[in-house]
C-alpha cells in the first residue's frame, strides 16, 4: 500500500514538471484605443506636412524620430499659418520634441517635419522619420504649500503652477526654478498676498534657468508663481533653499597689504536679487597699504579666487573677475582687469603701484572690483600681497602710467 503512494505522488511530480506552461493572456488591440499615434513619413526634398486636430482641455507632444540619416527639424503652425512652435534637437538624440499646452477650444494645427540640411542641400536631401504624437488631458495643478528646503517637480505646458509660502518680516528667502529636460526656459515671480508682484527673474540662474532672491517686507501668505517664458514647455525642479545668514556686504570695503577679503556676489543677469546680493564690490586701499606703497613697496599682486564650488541651482561657482581702475567724478574707470591668469578661472594682476607713489589723490581713488565673469556668481575670496607673482606665460605684469 505504501509504495503505491509512493508510486502515485512521484507520477505527480513528474506530470508537474512536463506540464505545458499557462498561455499569457491575448490582448486584442483592434478594439482599443490609444492616446499616442505613430506615422511613418519620408523626405524627399521637401518638407512633410501633416495636419492634425487637437481637442479642447487637451495637450500634445510632437516627436519627430529618425528611422535613417536625418537630423529632423519640426515647425508648428497654427490654423492662420503662423509659427507657434519649433524645434531641431529637443529630444533623444538629433531628434526634435515640440510640446502644447492645452486650451480650452479645440484647434488645428500643421505640423511640418524638414531636414536641417534643408538650408544648404538645395532640395538634394532626404531620410526616414517616424512622426509620434502623444495626447495628454489637462488636469489642473493644485496650489502647492512650501518652505524652506522644499523640492518640488511638474511640467509646464502653457500654464503656471502656483506656490505658497508663510515668509517673516525681514527674512531672506532664495527660489531656484530648474530646467530638468533642457526645453524648458523657466521664469519665476513672486507676489504678495493681494497677486501684486514684487519680484520676477528669468535667468538669474545657471544657463536659462531663474533664480531669485529676496527679503520678506511683512509677515504673511506669499505665492511663488513657477512659469515658462515664451512658448517653450517642459520639465522643472522647484527648490527653495535652507534657510542660512546672509552676510553684510558694503559696496565700498577697505583691504590692506596680505589682508583678505571675502564676499559672495550675486547673478550679473535680470532679476530682484541685487539688494541681497550685490554683483559687484569695490575695494579702496587701507591707509597703511597706501603707506607701504609711498614707502617704496608698490609691486602687489591682486588675486581674486572662487571658493569651494556651491549649489548649482542657486549660482554654483563663481568665474572671478577683477578691475583695477580709478574711482572719478564721472564714475569707475578701469585701467587693468583679469579673468583667469590665477590658474583655473581664477584672478590675478600682478601690478607696479610705485608710479603712483607720489600722487596720494590717485592712491586714493584707486579701487579694486571683484566681480563674476559673464554674470556668474557665488563666494570668493580676495588678497592683495607684496610682490608680483607669476601669472600665465601669455601675460606680463601691468605698470601703471604715472602720466610723465
Amino acid at each position: 500500500m505504501l509504495k503505491s503512494i509512493r508510486y502515485s505522488v512521484l507520477l505527480a511530480s513528474a506530470a508537474a514538471l512536463v506540464a505545458p506552461p499557462a498561455m499569457a493572456q491575448v490582448r486584442d488591440l483592434d478594439g482599443e484605443q490609444s492616446d499616442v499615434r505613430v506615422f511613418q513619413g519620408e523626405l524627399e526634398g521637401a518638407p512633410a506636412v501633416f495636419s492634425v486636430t487637437i481637442p479642447a482641455d487637451t495637450g500634445l507632444q510632437i516627436d519627430v524620430i529618425a528611422t535613417g540619416d536625418l537630423d529632423p527639424v519640426v515647425r508648428v503652425l497654427d490654423a492662420g499659418g503662423e509659427v507657434i512652435a519649433e524645434d531641431d534637437d529637443g529630444g533623444d538624440n538629433l531628434n526634435s520634441r515640440v510640446r502644447l499646452g492645452a486650451e480650452e477650444r479645440s484647434r488645428r494645427i500643421t505640423i511640418e517635419v524638414d531636414s536641417f540640411d534643408a538650408e544648404w542641400a538645395e532640395g538634394e536631401y532626404g531620410g526616414s522619420f517616424d512622426l509620434r504624437l502623444e495626447m495628454n488631458e489637462y488636469v489642473a495643478v493644485a496650489t502647492r504649500a512650501v518652505t524652506y528646503g522644499a523640492s518640488e517637480t511638474g511640467t509646464l505646458m502653457g500654464e503656471e503652477h502656483l506656490f505658497t509660502m508663510q515668509g517673516r518680516a525681514g527674512e531672506p528667502v532664495e527660489i531656484a526654478l530648474v530646467s530638468t529636460d533642457d526645453m524648458l526656459d523657466p521664469y519665476l515671480e513672486l507676489r504678495d498676498g493681494a497677486g501684486e508682484t514684487l519680484a520676477t527673474d528669468d535667468d538669474g540662474g545657471e544657463g536659462l534657468n531663474s533664480l531669485l532672491r529676496y527679503t520678506f517686507p511683512e509677515d504673511g501668505t506669499y505665492t511663488i508663481a513657477a512659469s515658462a517664458f515664451g512658448d517653450s514647455t517642459g520639465d522643472y525642479r522647484l527648490r527653495v533653499r535652507e534657510q542660512r545668514e546672509l552676510m553684510a556686504q558694503l559696496p565700498l570695503q577697505v583691504i590692506g597689504i596680505d589682508d583678505e577679503a571675502s564676499g559672495e556676489l550675486g547673478s550679473g543677469w535680470g532679476g530682484d536679487d541685487a539688494s541681497m546680493m550685490p554683483t559687484q564690490i569695490d575695494y579702496q586701499l587701507s591707509e597703511a597699504a597706501k603707506a607701504a606703497i609711498r614707502a617704496g613697496n608698490g609691486e602687489v599682486s591682486i588675486r581674486m579666487t572662487a571658493s569651494e564650488a556651491g549649489d548649482p541651482d542657486f549660482g554654483g561657482t563663481i568665474d572671478p573677475f577683477i578691475e583695477l581702475g580709478f574711482e572719478t567724478p564721472l564714475g569707475f574707470a578701469p585701467v587693468a582687469s583679469d579673468d583667469d591668469s590665477g590658474g583655473n578661472l581664477n584672478s590675478l594682476l600682478a601690478i607696479d603701484l610705485g608710479l603712483i607713489a607720489d600722487q596720494p589723490d590717485l592712491l586714493d581713488m584707486l579701487r579694486v572690483r571683484a566681480q563674476g565673469y559673464g554674470g556668474s556668481a557665488g563666494a570668493y575670496t580676495l588678497v592683495i600681497s607684496q610682490g608680483m607673482d607669476n601669472i600665465t606665460p601669455s601675460d606680463a605684469p601691468i605698470m601703471l602710467d604715472d602720466g610723465e
